[in-house]
């Protein structure tokens, strides 16, 4: 390109701005959505397809066999927005709860080798916030199915007795 291109399309440059900025509409800019974390879902299933009774039965049934790993030790007690399985009666007896809304589930675990062999098979128990002093040692268990607990029975059959036997030791202390 010689110099008088140069000028040229550069001069043309600053008139085409100028035209556009005279010209110009207002534009308003919104910032970009956030993905959301998905989850892992039955083969074919989008969570935005999800309906809440399908993601109610998918909680009844791993809340159905989470009760037959404790022996009976829990009852399925239903709230707004979990299943709770209680120890016996009265405040301070969930000893395990499973979320309708998302795939999490809560129990409770003071073993420190008892977490290291969930975390061996791939799962990432999350502790969860202790507002009370009572949920201490409560970890959360994101996207665990009924394929996981299935798979893994010995395991989770040890997790369910561990949080049962927790809760039943606080029940005792606070008697």
């Amino acid at each position: 390109m010689t110099r008088d291109t140069e000028a040229q399309v550069s001069e043309s440059d600053e008139t085409s701005t100028e035209k556009m900025l005279r010209t110009a509409k207002a534009v308003k800019i919104e910032p970009m959505p956030k993905p959301a974390v998905s989850l892992p879902l039955p083969t074919g299933i989008l969570k935005s397809e999800m309906t809440s009774e399908e993601r109610l039965k998918i909680a009844d049934r791993i809340a159905t066999r989470i009760v037959e790993l404790s022996d009976g030790d829990l009852e399925p007690q239903q709230t707004r927005y979990h299943i709770s399985l209680k120890v016996g009666a009265g405040p301070y007896s969930n000893a395990v709860t499973v979320s309708k809304r998302d795939d999490r589930v809560n129990f409770f675990i003071t073993s420190t080798n008892l977490l290291r062999k969930a975390e061996a098979e791939g799962f990432k128990p999350k502790r969860a916030e202790a507002k009370h002093p009572w949920h201490k040692d409560r970890f959360r268990f994101w996207e665990l199915g009924l394929n996981d607990i299935e798979a893994q029975q010995v395991l989770f059959r040890e997790i369910v007795k561990e949080s049962v036997s927790v809760v039943m030791d606080r029940k005792r202390k606070k008697s």
